[in-house]
């Protein structure tokens, strides 16, 4: 039986963990912290609880509380973080003073970048920079190996899952061109803004419209270019626009990159299929519009589809090869609470498949 705590538990990512674990015999849930519910029965306050379930049945009595290093360090063989960045790093030192062999898995943006530096610059003051040598980036479907063998997890951010997983198996086979910039467009649900309330947010306010937002300022923009630096092993230029769609959930992410070399529609196809061959997870679509969110939500998947331009039968493009690529993916399931757990299968020695929800809502 695997123990887990799950601290902030009451946002979007910290209540789909209680509910995708909670379905599985395997793991028991400890201790569900809330800062501005502690005390509050989770059945509740999130009523989807309130039937007792026979494989986890002390859940719809369990309360939230609030956070403690004692009673988590010692009722927890892994803790999930859900937190805001710069409060997940304030804690995780005092839990591993308790338990210096739990595994933990951040949610959170605290421990994603290699470079602490990097991270000041867009988050602030880091509150525990000898712990982030430690953390292991949790792409799951690219650094699995890595991910078995950690005790620390860096769960990677929604947007950045959107973009590395269609554009990192190109980097890795050098066929990209970085005379050109990789220039990527994400368009998000509304819950990736989190259960916050916020005016934007508000059905009259989002409602029949679409808009970009801090298109040169997102913070998900320097975990993607260090993720695609350390691929290449250079400072490629990366755009990065960020949109907010009005549905609930799922994030669709087009990637615009010039290629280095002329490759057939079949060659690419099967570098894409060679490099995902051992997941369980993405999927390569053949038709460029079926790659949608519709497919994906309330799923661990990424689906991946892209289009050449071809005249003749060659690739051809002004100024070189160009390729369009688009992808799928439910941004707190497969960017969020799903990819977690993928990662704790990972690490517990389980297939990365194990006890991962598969329902997709369709129509």
């Amino acid at each position: 039986m695997i123990r887990v705590s799950i601290v902030g538990a009451s946002g979007y990512s910290g209540v789909y963990l209680i509910q995708a674990l909670s379905s599985r015999p395997d793991v028991s849930i400890s201790v569900i912290t809330s800062n501005s519910n502690a005390g509050k029965k989770l059945s509740d306050f999130f009523p989807l609880f309130a039937k007792k379930n026979p494989k986890n049945p002390l859940l719809s009595e369990i309360k939230f509380s609030l956070f403690d290093a004692d009673l988590i360090g010692g009722s927890s063989d892994a803790v999930f973080f859900c937190l805001p960045h710069n409060e997940s790093s304030k804690l995780i030192p005092a839990l591993l003073n308790k338990n210096k062999d739990v595994k933990i898995i951040d949610i959170g943006a605290d421990f994603r970048f290699d470079d602490v530096s990097v991270y000041e610059r867009h988050y602030g003051k880091h509150n525990a920079p000898e712990l982030n040598g430690g953390f292991v980036y949790g792409l799951s479907d690219v650094f699995y190996d890595k991910i078995k063998n950690s005790q620390f997890i860096a769960n990677p951010g929604c947007y950045p899952t959107g973009a590395l997983l269609p554009v990192l198996p190109l980097v890795f086979n050098e066929c990209v061109d970085f005379s050109f910039p990789v220039v990527i467009d994400s368009l998000s649900g509304i819950s990736g803004a989190g259960r916050g309330l916020k005016l934007q947010n508000l059905f009259c306010e989002a409602d029949n419209s679409a808009k970009a937002y801090n298109v040169w300022t997102h913070r998900h923009l320097p975990e993607i270019k260090e993720k695609i630096e350390k691929a290449c092993k250079l400072t490629p230029d990366v755009i990065f626009t960020p949109h907010v769609i009005p549905v609930a959930r799922g994030i669709l992410t087009t990637v615009y990159m010039k290629l280095n070399k002329s490759l057939s529609k079949e060659n690419i196809t099967g570098i894409y299929e060679n490099f995902y061959c051992g997941s369980s997870f993405v999927s390569i679509i053949n038709n460029i519009e079926d790659c949608n969110i519709k497919n994906v939500v309330y799923t661990n998947n990424c689906h991946i589809a892209f289009e050449i331009r071809e005249e003749n039968g060659a690739v051809t493009c002004a100024g070189g090869s160009m390729i369009k690529i688009v992808s799928a993916i439910d941004n707190l399931g497969k960017g969020a609470s799903l990819q977690a757990i993928q990662n704790m299968n990972l690490m517990f020695g389980l297939k990365p498949d194990f006890g991962i929800p598969q329902y997709s809502p369709y129509p």
